[in-house]
């Protein structure tokens, strides 16, 4: 038979970064049992007090240590920062995609520091302000933002199996109050685009 511990202690392993924060001790597990229980009682396939679910996640937790769960930390290496970037942001249907690439060549070619995405409506570009101020009329697009810093994260091999470490990076600025403006990734590295103002929260929180 299936006890709720085991369900728990199951819905724990799933929710890495739960786990990290109850080894850390700063969940409040009444809050966190009334928001699990619909799924843990869908799970169960009956009803499930709050209480039970509360003396459950203390149980598991009573047991945990840092050995247990994964050091994300350990994952984040090297850091970079490029200042003074900007954003134009072009929607999908008046993007001329000729003239957008030839654009982005000249940057590449000209060593520019330059990143874009392609989303489902819009493709943004990101650069040096100045550049991006120039192509704005060419491209067709907004600037919308300005005065950014980029800071890349270079994450160590092993970090693609193990769920959450993008995640964990995001947290930890999320709790120091930044604002992230834009976030990209490629297979080894985390960039995220965050105001001038906070560079040094940002850096503080991935060294």
């Amino acid at each position: 038979m299936i006890t709720i511990s085991d369900r728990i202690r199951s819905w724990i392993e799933h929710h890495p970064t739960h786990a990290l924060h109850m080894r850390q001790g700063i969940i409040n597990y009444s809050s966190l049992a009334r928001q699990i229980r619909p799924e843990i009682e869908e799970a169960s396939g009956e009803r499930v007090s709050v209480e039970a679910i509360t003396l459950a996640l203390n149980r598991q937790a009573r047991r945990m240590t840092n050995s247990d769960g994964i050091d994300f930390s350990s994952y984040l290496g090297e850091i970079s920062v490029q200042s003074g970037l900007g954003i134009l942001t072009i929607p999908q249907a008046d993007i001329n995609t000729d003239a957008f690439f030839r654009a982005a060549r000249k940057l590449h070619e000209q060593h520019e520091y330059m990143v874009y995405t392609r989303g489902i409506w819009h493709t943004a570009l990101i650069g040096r302000s100045e550049v991006i101020d120039e192509l704005e009329a060419s491209l067709h697009g907004t600037v919308t933002s300005r005065g950014l810093v980029g800071v890349t994260v270079k994450l160590r091999p092993g970090h693609l199996p193990i769920p959450g470490v993008c995640a964990y990076v995001l947290q930890l600025l999320a709790g120091r109050g930044v604002n992230l403006i834009e976030v990209t990734s490629s297979h080894n590295e985390l960039t995220v685009f965050v105001p001038g103002k906070s560079l040094n929260d940002t850096v503080a929180c991935l060294i």
